[in-house]
Parts: structure tokens; sequence; C-alpha cells
């Protein structure tokens, strides 16, 4: 697959979840707190595991080419978005690799996982 085609599928792919977290949140509340993990490029972890400070270069590539980002806990893939609707690949792609603090708002249903970011901070 080329390049474009797989940056346009992820971008359906986060607004699809998004929406039917949303939807979901509506029903079921949801989650405010603070959670700890790394931050990833989702792409490259979701389909081929990759993680940890060995992707930290590559990763941070993706996510500033527009690849969604992500925070990694305990296991399970959050999809991190802003507060204000903007994107965080910028603000998140030197930290891909790295332990942060996400503080928002968590949703979750099935298949789909989200963070609504208000702040973040390099975990100590």
């Amino acid at each position: 697959m080329s390049k474009k085609l797989i940056a346009l599928f992820a971008i359906f792919a986060v607004v699809a979840i998004f929406a039917a977290v949303r939807a979901d949140d509506m029903k079921a509340g949801s989650n405010m707190g603070s959670w700890t993990g790394e931050v990833i490029d989702v792409a490259c972890h979701s389909a081929k595991g990759a993680a940890g400070s060995g992707h930290a270069e590559c990763g941070a590539k993706c996510v500033k080419a527009g690849l969604p980002v992500g925070l990694l806990v305990d296991g399970t893939t959050y999809l991190l978005i802003s507060s204000d609707h903007k994107p965080l690949n910028d603000k998140l792609a030197e930290h891909v690799g790295h332990k942060v603090t996400i503080t928002g708002t968590k949703f979750e249903s099935p298949g789909a996982n989200l963070i609504e970011v208000k702040d973040f901070k390099m975990a100590m």
C-alpha cells in the first residue's frame, strides 16, 4: 500500500473511532483523570508491535507525517485527541518512545479507546 493510502486510512479510522466513542460516551458516561504510559505511533504499533526507545525515531517521523498518536497503558492503546479539536502530533512527536502522564477524559467502547487530552507532562 502506498503511504498516502495508509495515511488516508488512518485518518478515516481516527474519525470513525472518535464518532463511535463519543456516541457510546453519551450513553455510558466518561472517565476524567490522569494516565501514565508510553507515547506511540499507533500505525506501527498496531501493525508490527513497534514501541520503546528503539522505535522512537521512526515513530516520531510517522507521527510528524500525520499518522495517529497514542498512549500505551498496561497493554491498552488509547488514541490521543486534543480537547480543542486540534492535532496533537506536533506536540507529541518528540515524546514518542517516552513515558508521559496525560490528563484528560477517557472514552472506552468495544474496540475503541480514546483520551481527550487536556494536558501532558513527562512522567517521573
